[in-house]
């Protein structure tokens, strides 16, 4: 487990956050966030909870739990891993009741520690939707950079909407 100064930890997913993941993953608002636009059955969710721990290596993504005293508050990827090159993206989600505490900037600073100090990473970056005003601030008050603007990068309620990519480079 990762500790996340006053509030919790990232921890590898166990088959308990069955009922807040399926939540999580079937919600509608979130889904112009990743590629995955339809539906989870719990079965999948199962399936893909028991498989656990993924390998970063293997499976070129990783899922970590944050959890507030025994409850799933969050989750953070890595995905798109080069272990050559030494980078991944970085995405993360909050639960609705947990959103603008700082909470996000402090599980983003202890998932940071954990991908360039113990995966040996030496960058993260972000691509963030250009009307998700929130997460362009968490990125750009963690001393990412915004290094670009992709056109017409997700789709959202049937609209095309650009995203920002922010980058993190160990220096």
């Amino acid at each position: 487990m990762i500790k996340v100064e006053g509030i919790g930890y990232l921890r590898a997913p166990e088959t308990s956050d069955l009922n807040a993941l399926y939540t999580l993953e079937n919600s509608p608002d979130l889904w112009y966030l990743g590629y995955s636009k339809e539906p989870w059955s719990k079965a999948v969710l199962q399936r893909y909870l028991v498989n656990q721990p993924g390998s970063l290596v293997r499976d070129g993504q990783l899922r970590l739990i944050l959890d507030h005293d025994g409850e799933l508050i969050g989750a953070f990827d890595l995905y798109d891993y080069d272990p050559f090159a030494r980078k991944a993206g970085v995405g993360l989600v909050l639960s609705p009741a947990h959103r603008g505490k700082g909470w996000s900037s402090l599980a983003l600073k202890a998932f940071e520690s954990y991908a360039f100090g113990t995966l040996g990473l030496n960058s993260l970056f972000a691509i963030v939707p250009s009307k998700n005003i929130p997460s362009q601030s968490l990125f750009s008050s963690g001393s990412y950079k915004l290094v670009g603007e992709l056109a017409d990068w997700v789709m959202r309620d049937a609209k095309m909407e650009s995203a920002l990519f922010y980058q993190k480079v160990l220096k």
